[in-house]
């Protein structure tokens, strides 16, 4: 039996958004070079190696088989192409807004929690998805003459995360965590070089489209700098990994899920140091009403002594 100490599971988390902030940061830095395809790809053979010998090390047995596969191979192709939305949202939007809107994650998980796993969903709790989503809107300040599509892009990593979580619940009852850790490792190993053929091959990167052109950029490495900060990515995967795990292993989940919003201030704080970027005062209300309504969303699972929203990390 675990003894639990919310106090110590609050540091992890919030030592775990900071390694996974400086993750994000290291990643944009180099997407402006690099496929993200191949940072996707050599940050999972990193991660990969570290893990399995971590294991190895605490004896823990290394087991890469499912006893869902067919559920498994859908959640890690969600998960890969999700965050590669992301990524594709990280380089063209400011750092901040990027990671505001990835936060609506709790709001989707909620809703396919209710279609999927039947979950009761009351008024007040859909009152509050609607309210989370204005703050989208204003982020986003769509307009008939003038639209970003790259806010798109973290919106569809939340969507597709959230269903991979929502796949989690189902089969995390005969799959370890650390077992889907290398599933997820596993899938991108193997898609990211096909999906960067294929578009090769359908001569995706002909310079008339912008994401395209982001995307499937070939693959190659300069300098000894990008081999080790890509090394740098990779040991921050882990080991954001492991202390997210601990927090939820050793705490409340209802305590522990709000501080994952720490990773939004260190956003603010790169993007400003790095990129010089300001968060417009829209953006700032925006944000407020995600993060108040994801908040409350955890706090309200308390109260009902429900689950919907996540017992696991949001990354």
């Amino acid at each position: 039996m675990i003894k639990e100490n919310n106090s110590l599971a609050i540091f992890y988390i919030i030592s775990g958004m900071t390694v996974f902030s400086v993750q994000d940061t290291l990643v944009r830095i180099l997407s402006s070079e690099i496929s993200i395809l191949q940072i996707m790809f050599l940050r999972s053979v990193i991660g990969f190696i570290i893990l399995f010998l971590f294991l190895k090390i605490i004896k823990i047995p290394i087991i890469f088989s499912s006893k869902y596969p067919l559920l498994t191979v859908i959640r890690a192709i969600l998960f890969m192409f999700a965050f590669l939305f992301y990524y594709i949202g990280l380089a063209y939007l400011p750092y901040a807004v990027t990671t505001a809107l990835f936060f609506t994650t709790p709001f989707f998980i909620t809703i396919l929690s209710k279609i999927f796993l039947k979950e009761t969903v009351g008024l007040l709790r859909i009152s509050i998805i609607i309210f989370g989503f204005l703050g989208v809107v204003i982020i986003a300040n769509p307009t008939i003459d003038s639209f970003n599509i790259f806010m798109i892009f973290p919106i569809l990593c939340a969507l597709g995360y959230s269903a991979s979580m929502i796949i989690i619940k189902m089969t995390s009852d005969k799959d370890s965590v650390y077992s889907q850790t290398f599933h997820v490792y596993i899938a991108t190993l193997l898609f990211a070089p096909l999906v960067t053929y294929l578009g090769d091959s359908f001569n995706a990167t002909n310079g008339n489209n912008e994401i395209l052109d982001f995307v499937f950029r070939s693959w190659i490495l300069n300098s000894y700098n990008q081999y080790f900060l890509i090394f740098i990515v990779g040991v921050c995967v882990v080991a954001g990994f492991l202390l997210i795990f601990n927090a939820y292993r050793v705490g409340k989940p209802f305590v522990i899920a709000p501080f994952e919003y720490t990773i939004l201030l260190w956003s603010i704080f790169y993007g400003w140091l790095i990129w010089d970027e300001s968060v417009t005062f829209s953006s700032w209300v925006g944000m407020a009403m995600i993060v108040s309504a994801g908040i409350f969303l955890f706090y309200r699972e308390k109260i009902n002594d429900q689950e919907i929203t996540t017992d696991q990390p949001l990354r």
